[in-house]
């Protein structure tokens, strides 16, 4: 990965309304022990000190392929994310009837779900740059 690209997922990472796009698992003692369950050593601290941690060492493309990349298949099959994939392409909000077809039961990161009134609400941070950057800079083979 080139250090353009880099420092742009970096900085991206860093300044996530949410440690990890939200891809953790639940509060912040659960996030922490799945991510020494993947390996990634840290002192315990607030979330942007751990990211901060993270950074230094594995380092960012770590993270994608550990963490991030897995996380994503794991909470969504190949057909919802091109779903999602097109729809983002297309500048369009997918209808929440339509994330049903495709089992997405909870879509954040990639989408904001407005629960009160049932309607997507809007594309969620993570979306940008799942499709624009992290996608297209690994293969489909890393992606599986």
């Amino acid at each position: 990965m080139d250090s353009n690209r880099k420092g742009k997922l970096k900085r991206y990472f860093k300044n996530a309304s949410r440690f990890v796009w939200g891809l953790g698992q639940g509060n912040q003692r659960e996030t922490y022990a799945w991510l020494r369950n993947k390996g990634f050593d840290f002192t315990q601290g607030p979330y942007a000190r751990v990211a901060e941690q993270l950074m230094q060492n594995p380092g960012i493309e770590s993270i994608l392929r550990r963490l991030v990349i897995p996380r994503v298949k794991e909470r969504f099959s190949d057909k919802a994310i091109e779903f999602l994939r097109n729809c983002w392409h297309a500048g369009i909000l997918p209808d929440v009837s339509l994330l049903k077809q495709y089992n997405i039961r909870d879509a954040y990161p990639f989408l904001e779900i407005n629960t009160q009134f049932d309607y997507v609400e809007r594309w969620g941070e993570f979306a940008g740059v799942w499709f624009e950057e992290i996608e297209p800079m690994f293969t489909e083979k890393d992606l599986r």
